[in-house]
This record gives C-alpha cells, structure tokens and sequence, in this order.
C-alpha cells in the first residue's frame, strides 16, 4: 500500500490549489470541524493543512488531527500562493519522502544512536539489529522504512553531524518541549520529519 496523503482546505476556495494538489493527493473539503474528526479517524500517512481558510484556524484543525488515533505527518500550505510556488513546494516534499539513507549503518551513524537504542526505535531484539547491521537484509519493515526516510530528512535539512544531533537532544516546543529523540524512542518519527518539513519551509507546526 502507498502513502496515503489527505489534503484539507475549505469547501469551494481556491480552485487552482485544489487542482494541483489533486493530481497526487485525496482532496477533503472542509465543512466543518467534523470532517476533521473523521479523517483523524480514519488515518492518513501524511496531511496538508490549508492555513489559509476563512471559516477555519488552522490550530483548531491540528488540535482536531492530533485527537485521532493516528498521528500523521502534517505540512501546512497556503492556497493563495502563486501556483509556481506552490508547485515548487510540493516537488520538495515529494523529494523528502522519496529519499533514503543507503543503510541502516548509516541511520546509526547520522543517529548517533547505540545498537540496543535502534533496537528500541524499531520494536525489534537487539540480537535481530545485530544480524541487520552485520548485512542481514531485514524484510519489509514499515518502522525500518520509516526511520530511513526521517535519516534522508534530517541530512536534507541539517547540514551538519552536530547540527543534526543537536537538533535530536534539544527540547522542541512542537514536542511540548520533549525532544525528538524522545519521540524517535516512541517510534514517531513521522512526527519529527513533518517538524522538518516546516523548518525547510519556514512554517512552524
């Protein structure tokens, strides 16, 4: 199954936004805050938020996201770009997503992370990361996929090693002041490469 990708603005605006994001994502239109709900409720791998609708905060439509049982990663957006940048937005995102780290030896290595900790990460033995690292390749594994895509944000986004762990030991006030190592340890690194995403494009979520 592919990334599911929603894309939520409010009903009627925007119209050449809505046809761009059309053509590789499901469009939901937004009535009312219900709508919300039950999108949270049915799970989305990632989400555009539209910050430009006149009935709707987009804080409110985060607060209702974040309710869901699922987390996705969330991008906001704004509709009322010229279609350019808007295109030119989205084509980096796809890039981000697309992207991966060659190896799980090289997510260590950008990680900084021990053998014991990756096993935490991903919900597996330490002895089963030991097989891994040594070349076992592991099978389809979605957290595996996962924290490759989030090691591909971080180098294209910190352009350094210390930048990188700098930004995964310090406080986050997205996180509520965790730190997304803590998050990582949760295995919500969707999380943490969405808080990226927003750093790239200077919108803070």
């Amino acid at each position: 199954m592919g990334t599911r990708i929603a894309v939520l603005k409010e009903e009627g605006t925007h119209p050449l936004a809505e046809g761009l994001l059309s053509s590789f994502a499901e469009i939901v239109p937004l009535g009312s805050l219900q709508d919300v709900a039950k999108l949270a409720e049915a799970g989305r791998d990632i989400v555009l938020v539209d910050i430009s609708m006149p009935s709707f905060d987009a804080a409110d439509v985060l607060k209702a996201l974040q309710a869901g049982p699922q987390r996705p990663l969330v991008v906001l957006f704004d509709s009322t770009d010229r279609p350019g940048r808007l295109l030119s937005q989205l084509r980096r995102l796809g890039r981000m997503r697309e992207a991966r780290p060659g190896s799980l030896k090289q997510a260590v290595r950008v990680l900084g992370v021990s053998q014991e900790a990756l096993a935490r990460i991903l919900g597996v033995s330490s002895r089963t990361v030991h097989r891994w690292l040594k070349g076992a390749r592991p099978r389809r594994n979605p957290k595996v996929e996962k924290l490759l895509r989030l090691v591909a944000v971080l180098e294209d986004v910190l352009p350094t090693p210390e930048g990188i762990l700098s930004y995964l030991h310090h406080p986050n006030p997205s996180f509520n002041s965790e730190t997304p190592y803590q998050l990582l340890l949760r295995g919500e690194s969707e999380r943490i490469a969405g808080n990226l995403q927003a750093l790239a494009e200077g919108v803070y979520i």
